[in-house]
């Protein structure tokens, strides 16, 4: 049963809605005509297997997961996609480049003590924000954690972070109870196996929006205790690896990666230029045989040579190189096509094509369109003269995520800065400062402002609209049915705007500031 409600403060409240008995007898009580036979009879008994993946996407361990995740990230069209979706993220002052900014809230606006707090949490941590914000984001897309390691002091408060390759997430482990983050395994340093707590380590934790299959599911949903109520009773365990922007682009990448190296080993077959030659040594001695093989051999030699000093050395051959080869009765030197023996060349061939089609759908994949890769000429198609910022302003919306996992991010190092300075961590409903990213990216406000630019033209149009219907005279009735049939507003809208037909002019008597009755 629901816990007891104060009658007595439910009030006015009972007729905006049902009361929570009514609310847990309708919606609660008949979950518990559920059985564990009725599971198994409908649907099969599915079992945890159905996390571990199927068919191509099958589970992996933790460290192949990141291994594959760090391999792609070297790409350069990888690397590329992400820094786009960061910098995107990030903006960056005109002036200053600074990308975070601690600002006051309302609450500390009004409050001077506040304002005091928040002016030294901007002052004491803004230029280590603004220092560690690319890395920590940028590891955030590529393997969907990030970490920092706190400097903090008594008193004083956090004083330095480092994100650097020691922190690395394949070599971080966090643990969560429930979804929250409680505490570190770290696979590096002294003992190479380190625990950390919260007051040592942050976590930048990007949205889990697409399951990535993994082994360690299965522990995991052995101890997982989903019939608990109480968060705070629930185990510790290993969090799941995820998040990362580079899951989804696995496949397109392994497409295009084998595409490049078919259409390289291609090129490199193709440029080895490889004969088969004959040589008639009828009529000549053993000695004459070899002497002339010997001939003929070193000339072609000598030619290899030629042209590997022309390309190391960085200097074309600039004269004519003739070879004499003597002959005598029908001895001559034949050339048998191209090796071997003039077979017939490959069935198919790579083109570029095949290239690119692969790599639109990595660009896909990662989020970000393909001109803004270093193929400006795909921008050629219907996107006209604004295509440019149609398609940044389209990053920038993905990089949305970023922001979000990066300001919680910050926030919890801000919390551990003011338990240590000030002893005591704000609630976020409370908190004096708020992060804040410096938003005036190009794309974003040339969309802004195309935005509102078309807004305030319908706007005058209406206006325009309403006029010509009230000089009309048409009454209230006829007016609210074209704004609700032709207009297209809510019947809401349409009434209250409907209201101008029965508002009358006011005359202008000739005297100033008076108007006539």
């Amino acid at each position: 049963m629901p816990n007891a409600v104060d009658k007595s403060k439910i009030g006015i409240f009972s007729k905006l809605g049902q009361s929570a008995k009514t609310f847990f007898n309708r919606n609660i009580v008949p979950a518990q005509q559920i059985s564990e036979a009725d599971g198994f009879t409908f649907n099969g008994g599915t079992t945890i297997s159905a996390l571990l993946g199927s068919g191509r996407r099958v589970a992996k361990a933790r460290q192949s997961i990141y291994e594959k995740w760090s391999f792609m990230e070297g790409d350069p069209i990888v690397s590329s996609a992400l820094m786009l979706l960061v910098t995107s993220a990030l903006g960056g002052h005109e002036t200053t480049g600074d990308v975070v900014f601690i600002e006051k809230t309302p609450i500390a606006e009004k409050d001077k003590r506040l304002g005091a707090i928040a002016d030294e949490i901007s002052a004491d941590l803004s230029s280590l924000f603004n220092r560690v914000a690319y890395t920590s984001a940028y590891n955030g897309a590529a393997f969907g954690d990030s970490y920092a390691r706190i400097y903090s002091h008594p008193g004083i408060g956090v004083t330095d972070l480092y994100v650097d390759e020691l922190v690395r997430p394949t070599l971080v482990q966090p643990y969560e109870r429930g979804s929250r983050t409680v505490g570190f395994m770290i696979y590096s340093g002294q003992k190479l196996v380190d625990r950390l707590q919260l007051d040592q380590m942050a976590r930048l934790k990007m949205p889990r929006t697409l399951w990535v299959p993994q082994y360690s599911v299965v522990e995991k949903a052995f101890r997982m205790t989903l019939q608990e109520d109480d968060e705070k009773k629930l185990p510790i365990l290993p969090g799941m690896v995820g998040g990362s922007f580079l899951y989804q682009a696995e496949e397109a990448y392994d497409n295009l990666y084998a595409s490049l190296l078919g259409l390289l080993g291609q090129r490199w077959m193709d440029s080895i230029d490889e004969q088969m030659i004959s040589i008639n040594m009828q009529s000549m001695t053993s000695g004459q045989q070899d002497k002339f093989l010997k001939t003929f051999t070193t000339m072609l030699r000598a030619s290899k040579q030629r042209a590997e000093d022309a390309v190391k050395n960085g200097r074309p051959v600039m004269e004519r190189i003739r070879h004499l080869i003597p002959v005598f009765n029908e001895k001559q030197v034949q050339t048998i096509s191209t090796a071997p023996n003039g077979a017939a060349g490959r069935g198919g061939t790579i083109s570029v094509e095949d290239i690119m089609l692969h790599a639109r759908m990595l660009s896909g994949a990662l989020g970000v369109d393909l001109s803004m890769l270093g193929f400006a000429d795909q921008l050629s198609g219907g996107l006209g003269d604004g295509g440019f910022f149609r398609v940044s302003a389209q990053a920038a919306e993905r990089a949305r995520g970023i922001r979000h996992a990066l300001s919680e991010f910050f926030y919890s190092i801000i919390d551990i800065h003011t338990m240590k300075r000030y002893g005591i961590v704000f609630e976020p409903s409370n908190r004096p400062y708020k992060i804040n990213f410096y938003g005036s990216i190009s794309a974003m406000e040339s969309e802004k402002a195309k935005t509102k630019s078309e807004a305030l033209n319908s706007a005058a149009l209406f206006v325009q609209a309403l006029q010509q219907m009230k000089d009309l005279g048409l009454p209230k009735s006829i007016f609210q049915s074209i704004l609700a049939n032709q207009f297209l507003l809510d019947e809401e809208l349409a009434k209250l705007y409907a209201e101008i037909a029965d508002i009358k002019p006011e005359i202008d008597d000739g005297k100033d500031g008076e108007y006539a009755e």
